[in-house]
Formats: C-alpha cells, sequence, structure tokens
C-alpha cells in the first residue's frame, strides 16, 4: 500500500481539489493507498474542509492544534503511516500527483526516488535562497542534490523509518539526504513539473522561517559532525 503524507498549514482554497484529485487519480489507476492529512494549527477554515472527509475511507486526518512547523508535520504523517511505501508533497497544488507514476516503477531499485523541479515556478527570492542554501548544504554537508527541498518524494517505509529524523521545521529535507548519506541509501532523482501557486498563500520565505532554518541548519550541522 502507498502512503501519502500532505503537510497542510492555511490551504483552504486548495484542499479540496487537491484531495478530489488525489482520490481520482489513485483510484483510476487501482493503486492501493491512504492519504494522511496533517493539518499543522491551520487558522483559516482548513479543518472544516478536512472533516467533510472523514467518511471517506481512504483518509485519515491527523490534526495539531497549533502549527508546529513543516518538518513537525511530515514527521506526524510518516509516523501515523501503514503502507510500505511512503511518498509526501506539497498541499499548495504546484505539482501534477499523476508524475507519480514514474516514481512507482523504479522504486524498487532504490531506497527512495527524489523529484527535482525542472522549472521552477516561486518568486525570486524564494530562488535566490534556495541557490544559498544549495551551496551552503555542498560546503557543510557534502550533499550535491539537484533540488534538495523539492517536496515530491517516495520512499520505502521501513528506509524513511529509519532515519528518526527529528526536525521541525523546512531543514527536513536536508535532514533526510544527510541521513541518506550515512546509511549509504541508495536513491535516484527524477525531474518533475512545478507550476506557480494560484491561490493561498506562501510561508515558506518569510523571515521567521528564514531565520528560523538558519538556526536549525547550523544546528543539524552540529549534530551530524
Amino acid at each position: 500500500m502507498l502512503s501519502v503524507v500532505l503537510p497542510i498549514f492555511n490551504e483552504v482554497e486548495n484542499i479540496k481539489p487537491l484531495l478530489d484529485d488525489l482520490l481520482e487519480f489513485f483510484t483510476k489507476k487501482n493503486i492501493s493507498f491512504e492519504v494522511l492529512a496533517v493539518n499543522d494549527g491551520s487558522t483559516d477554515g482548513t479543518d472544516e474542509i478536512l472533516r467533510k472527509y472523514v467518511p471517506a475511507k481512504n483518509i485519515r486526518i491527523l490534526e495539531h492544534h497549533r502549527n508546529l512547523g513543516y518538518g513537525a508535520a511530515l514527521r506526524s504523517g510518516f509516523e501515523e503511516a501503514w503502507g510500505d511505501l511512503i511518498f509526501f508533497s506539497d498541499s499548495d497544488r504546484q505539482f501534477d500527483i499523476r508524475e507519480i507514476s514514474g516514481f512507482l516503477e523504479k522504486i524498487d531499485k532504490y531506497d527512495f526516488v527524489a523529484g527535482f523541479r525542472k522549472k521552477r515556478q516561486d518568486p525570486w527570492f524564494r530562488l535566490f535562497f534556495a541557490w544559498l542554501f544549495s551551496l551552503a548544504s555542498r560546503v557543510f554537508f557534502g550533499i550535491k542534490i539537484r533540488d534538495i527541498d523539492c517536496a515530491f518524494k517516495l520512499f520505502k517505509s521501513d528506509v524513511l523509518k529509519k532515519m528518526h529524523l527529528s526536525s521541525s521545521g523546512a531543514l527536513i529535507n536536508l535532514e533526510i539526504f544527510s541521513s541518506a548519506k550515512k546509511s549509504g541509501y541508495k536513491f535516484l532523482q527524477i525531474p518533475v513539473s512545478h507550476f506557480p501557486r494560484k491561490k493561498g498563500k506562501q510561508t515558506g520565505g518569510s523571515p521567521k522561517v528564514i531565520i528560523k532554518a538558519l538556526r536549525d541548519f547550523f544546528k543539524l550541522w552540529l549534530t551530524q559532525n
């Protein structure tokens, strides 16, 4: 079975069409799946929409009563996942779930498959910070990845759970690759499409998130070295 983990924070305009797309795609493909929708303290009415999906047999709602962070939301989903494969993506509809088909075809030969955005559709300042982050990851961690924080990754469940991830914020993707490097896990990078965010507000580029990411970066470096 495939477990799909969705970290969600204030996506009231995106979550219904996203869940509908997921249900339609996996049902048509006859793929055994579950969706773990992790509501990370949303305050915009996202929780009301999620509650409407509770009767759906393939969807489980996990609630954080306050915003704990992107990594914390992912970890909650990973811990509760029942599938032998675990996939995660963002809830802003900037990815096409249909592209998971290529990942499922390759996963047998790898511990995990990571996407990289062929053409990232984000504001210039997010692209700039992503470049700096990639450079710092190479210098401090020796990790040479095309797109570290691309939110389109598929794992064998036992591999992911052995990583014992601890990051609560955006650094969880770096922690994944750092753990993979230490453990010698084999992974493949595959290009994926990326689309502009049409609805909702991005939070990944806020000063608060960036400052926390910097603090967590050096904390992770100290613990990994």
